[in-house]
């Protein structure tokens, strides 16, 4: 099959390179424009431009899904199926144009996790099991006809980073499959349940403050569903503190007596190996494993906190 790969994530890496290699012809990339970014306003590229290069496929760049000219660019690549990972929603007026439709890859088990961070959304909510689904694009979002899914357990340490690169491998194949399926007119269609949808939104970098109302594992899950973006924080003594890995504290582990809990939030006290324990809501612990103080390099909790000077007493603040 003739096809136009749409894409601006790393996540589209995987797919892309596999289906370079299939049998099938990959008529160009459609991707954003290079754009500057970050503090220092660096030209940042589609991280999909290098495997386009080293397999000599054209880069079609696109500001604009709703430019006029943007349906004759597309048009004119004359494919016959557009294969979609981590790209913004295609209004409904270009859907028309390949004869194929054009096919989806989602991190989540649709109809759950619709949205922009369903990876992230099922680690903070505790699931211990999540997936890659192709479905065709329809004018909703996330809301089109299945065709293939794959279950992917989530291990129980992982943070978000780690499993979106393993669902990204995961759905490589399965679009491959996918592919395939579409080619021989043999693809299945089979509608989703409305009844079963869960949202996935998008983060905003305030979403990573620390709610040491909430208990000690919803916390430990918020940590590892927000990384790398946008990241968990709590400020102590007024400076930022970025938590990168915690666990909830053992029944053991906790120096407070029963119904003695401290305010959430207070530093409690130190494990013997120097690791701090912070109080959290309902008189759990929250041990830091791994913690990172602004503008400076990771480290594990003990060599923080040594750092900080920090006595138990003091309180890590949820107000940013």
């Amino acid at each position: 099959m003739r096809i136009a790969f749409l894409g601006n994530g790393v996540f589209g890496v995987p797919t892309f390179r596999t289906l370079a290699r299939s049998s099938h012809e990959i008529m160009a990339l459609v991707t954003r424009p290079d754009r500057a970014a970050g503090r220092g306003r660096r030209e940042t590229i589609s991280p999909l431009k290098p495997p386009a290069a080293d397999h000599d496929i054209p880069v079609v760049e696109i500001a604009d899904l709703r430019a006029a000219e943007t349906a004759g660019q597309l048009a004119e690549l004359e494919t016959d199926l557009w294969v979609v990972v981590a790209f913004p929603i295609i209004p409904s007026d270009l859907l028309v144009i390949p004869p194929a439709g054009t096919i989806n890859l989602h991190a989540s088990l649709l109809p759950r996790y619709r949205g922009a961070a369903p990876a992230q959304w099922a680690i903070i909510n505790g699931e211990s099991v999540t997936g890659v689904t192709t479905f065709f694009i329809d004018a909703g979002i996330d809301t089109g006809g299945i065709c293939l899914q794959r279950e992917v357990e989530i291990e129980a340490d992982e943070n978000a980073d780690g499993l979106l690169l393993r669902l990204a491998d995961h759905g490589a194949s399965l679009m491959l499959e996918t592919i395939e399926l579409i080619a021989a007119g043999k693809a299945p269609r089979t509608p989703q349940d409305p009844g079963l949808a869960t949202p996935a939104p998008a983060f905003s970098k305030e979403d990573g403050l620390v709610d040491w109302d909430l208990p000690s594992n919803a916390i430990r899950n918020r940590i590892r569903g927000l990384q790398p973006w946008p990241g968990s924080y709590s400020t102590l003594r007024g400076e930022r503190i970025l938590l990168l890995k915690a666990r909830p504290a053992t029944a053991e582990e906790v120096p407070w007596e029963a119904g003695a809990a401290p305010p959430p939030g207070t530093l409690a006290g130190y494990l013997p190996n120097g690791l701090p324990v912070v109080a959290t809501g309902g008189g759990e612990g929250l041990v830091l494993l791994e913690i990172q103080r602004e503008g400076r390099r990771p480290g594990d909790g003990a060599s923080v906190m040594r750092g900080l000077r920090s006595e138990p007493g003091v309180r890590f603040s949820d107000e940013g």
